[in-house]
């Protein structure tokens, strides 16, 4: 599997389950445990996924609080 189709697999999977293991991982897309250690570092550098102690997290999407968002909440006058 090319490193573009695994990153992408790896990002379905976490934000399927949230929280993945590295394990998890090599086992399901058949690659070693070294090549999904370094696929998620590669991943976490780009800002996709987090990672802590052998999982991969997704990250929390935080809602957007711009002024254009509280102008949609503004009560119409």
């Amino acid at each position: 599997m090319m490193k573009k189709k695994r990153h992408q697999a790896i990002l379905q999977l976490v934000e399927q389950h949230e929280v993945v293991q590295v394990s998890e991982l090599a086992q399901w897309l058949e690659v070693s445990l070294e090549t999904i250690r370094r696929d998620l570092s590669d991943m976490q550098d780009q800002g996709l996924i987090l990672r802590r102690h052998g999982r991969a997290r997704c990250l929390i999407q935080q809602p957007a609080t711009g002024w254009m968002n509280s102008l949609q909440r503004a009560p119409q006058l």
